[in-house]
């Protein structure tokens, strides 16, 4: 019994540091433009002791959920940034093709004309096509972005687009891929949006700063309480070997 409550004890230990890591990294970016904050969260650990003491302690093991929580909206006046509404995404694409979802609306223009990500990746159109403005001398002066998504040139009136906005059924299927960008692993259909774009805005982190700290303080005292009982249970298990050995 001793050594399942170490064992359930120092895998307690084990989630409490994991926990503490995706709080600082909540912390370290607070800052970053549409960074969702990552959420520790206990679940039932498949892995048991034995057949009957796991069927009735189960331990549990370290998972994390994605907060999807909108983040607080900066306006800029920047008409190479949009922000998009709660629960909406873009689609872009890396030079491999593949494709990732992101709410990521700091553009900027490639030398093959194409809007892209700062990091290089292509906005798609809602066909899934990669979205060409011009290049040199037949790039436009400014570009005007409607709350559909549609790219056009206030001067000319020519047209590109629209951005592809998307809703998805199950956010949480979504795999962090860096930089504001996540994978769809499942492959769930996309659900086409009409509108919710809003040009010269930025969402920025949805990350608390002070809700964060409280719960690393939280960890951190539950990490000291954790060492105690496992040092209690260490201490209690020496004085049943040497009331055995009597």
């Amino acid at each position: 019994m001793t050594n399942y409550a170490q064992l359930s004890l120092v895998r307690g230990m084990s989630f409490l540091a994991e926990s503490q890591s995706a709080i600082a990294n909540n912390i370290a970016n607070v800052d970053t433009a549409n960074y969702k904050r990552r959420a520790p969260v206990a679940a039932d650990s498949q892995r048991q002791f034995d057949r009957v003491l796991g069927a009735y302690m189960p331990t549990v093991q370290y998972t994390e959920r994605t907060d999807y929580t909108q983040g607080t909206m900066r306006e800029t006046g920047n008409p190479m940034e949009f922000a998009l509404a709660q629960g909406t995404w873009a689609r872009v694409q890396d030079d491999a093709g593949k494709t990732y979802l992101t709410r990521d609306g700091r553009m900027q223009v490639d030398k093959q004309g194409r809007l892209t990500t700062d990091d290089g990746m292509r906005y798609l159109d809602q066909g899934g096509n990669p979205i060409v403005v011009g290049s040199g001398e037949s790039a436009p002066s400014q570009i005007s972005i409607s709350s559909n998504g549609q790219v056009s040139d206030p001067n000319t009136g020519q047209v590109w687009g629209p951005i592809g906005v998307f809703r998805l059924n199950d956010p949480q299927s979504l795999r962090p891929a860096g930089a504001g960008k996540f994978e769809d692993q499942s492959r769930q259909q996309l659900q086409l949006v009409a509108d919710g774009v809003q040009q010269g805005f930025q969402e920025g982190s949805n990350v608390d700063s002070l809700q964060e700290l409280v719960q690393m303080i939280i960890v951190q005292r539950s990490f000291s309480a954790t060492q105690k009982a496992l040092s209690s249970v260490g201490r209690m298990q020496d004085q049943l070997v040497a009331n055995i050995s009597r």
